[in-house]
């Protein structure tokens, strides 16, 4: 009876065990960490795109310009709306820190309050100035945070790519970030999301 239970433990053990490891693909991280250890430069200007579609199909457009800048340990990112009227000259800044212990920072300058609204860690999961995006979108992802999963190869705009899905690795991850699982689609030749 003893030996019974033993054996049937160690079977259930085991495949917790392997259960655990098949949750994170060795493969699928060693790609995300590339992708992450990829040299971007210290700085980044760039001029950006966000359209916005709603339930209708109607199109809203909001030009950005952002600047960035890797000290190293941290990364400084500032975005700036340059239209439509309504949202223009609107910033938005973040501080995104290395260390894990440490929540970013993120501030919010609304020009029509002349006001800075500090954006706490528990609204990271809130709409992005009106988007589908939330103020945990607009930070880094540490990778330790998650598990990698290697879904297929394929094609985009005639570039192989990898297809990995990312799901948090626990509760407070999936609880910060409001997803359960998120897709990238990584380039081969560069590693570019």
């Amino acid at each position: 009876m003893n030996t019974k239970k033993l054996l049937i433990g160690f079977t259930l053990g085991l495949s917790i065990l392997t259960i655990h490891a098949l949750a994170d693909d060795p493969i699928a991280r060693s790609i995300m960490q590339k992708v992450d250890a990829r040299d971007d430069g210290k700085t980044l200007e760039q001029d950006m795109l966000m359209v916005l579609i709603d339930k209708n199909g109607k199109k809203r457009n909001r030009n950005l310009h952002t600047y960035s800048k890797d000290f190293g340990v941290d990364e400084h990112q500032i975005l700036f709306f340059k239209s439509p009227a309504d949202v223009k000259n609107t910033a938005f800044l973040t501080y995104d820190y290395d260390d894990v212990n440490k929540d970013d920072d993120q501030w919010l300058y609304l020009p029509a309050l002349k006001k800075v609204k500090r954006i706490p860690s528990s609204d990271k999961r809130s709409s992005f100035m009106g988007s589908d995006f939330s103020y945990y979108d607009m930070t880094d992802r540490d990778l330790s945070d998650y598990n990698y999963k290697l879904l297929k190869e394929t094609k985009v705009r005639g570039h192989d790519a990898w297809m990995i899905e990312a799901t948090p690795r626990n509760k407070k991850v999936m609880k910060e970030s409001g997803y359960k699982k998120t897709i990238a689609i990584v380039r081969k030749d560069n590693y570019v999301v």
